[in-house]
């Protein structure tokens, strides 16, 4: 195995940090995690999942890089009018009938752009990415609300009743402050999506996948 010179999304908890009150929240897609490298100079030039280079060697998963050259020139206007250099885009590649982490030979499947790492500043926060994407001909993870988390909206979510979410859940993200300049996020997952997966793999896998 390949380890990848290229920044690592974090591990999402289940639990905001304390201190802010508002929360872009995202709807989660249910794919896998790829990341890519992207210059002005090269355009889109090393790929990985979490842990490791994207290989041929890993299936239906490699099929994303192909799906991520294609935007290139897209992601090149919207990187060229931020006066951005250089990056790491995360994305999750799924499709209709993926679950958990697998994928079907048959499905049609996509790259969501979900985040991205500036180099030299770290990630974006919520409130720029999505004024830097909202315009964009870009495909990125559905932003569905915005406000404070309560315990009505958190039941909205384990229910699967929170308009526009799809199965699996939701990520919800606060703009960073100066007590907290990493990312502040943490998740929200469906009942439904949970049952499943216990219902499919056994408890070893549980912790990885809620």
């Amino acid at each position: 195995m390949r380890l990848l010179a290229m920044k690592q999304y974090p591990t999402i908890p289940k639990k905001p940090k304390k201190g802010p009150t508002k929360f872009y929240v995202f709807d989660k897609l249910d794919g896998s995690n790829v990341r890519a490298k992207w210059s002005m100079k090269r355009g889109f030039h090393k790929f990985g999942t979490r842990k490791r280079l994207l290989g041929s060697d890993q299936g239906l998963l490699y099929l994303a890089q192909g799906l991520i050259e294609a935007t290139d020139g897209k992601f090149r206007k919207v990187f060229s009018g931020a006066k951005i250099e250089q990056a790491t885009c995360f994305f999750e590649f799924w499709g209709d009938k993926s679950f958990a982490g697998s994928h079907v030979a048959d499905d049609v499947h996509r790259v969501t752009l979900f985040d991205v790492s500036i180099s030299g500043r770290d990630y974006l926060s919520p409130k720029e990415f999505v004024g830097l994407f909202e315009q964009a001909p870009i495909e990125t993870a559905d932003l569905l609300y915005h406000g404070p988390i309560d315990e009505l909206f958190r039941s909205q979510v384990v229910d699967g009743t929170l308009p526009g979410m799809t199965d699996e859940g939701v990520i919800c993200k606060a703009n960073p402050t100066k007590r907290f300049n990493q990312p502040n996020m943490f998740k929200i997952k469906s009942q439904d999506w949970i049952d499943r997966v216990k219902a499919k793999f056994d408890k070893s896998r549980w912790e990885d996948l809620l």
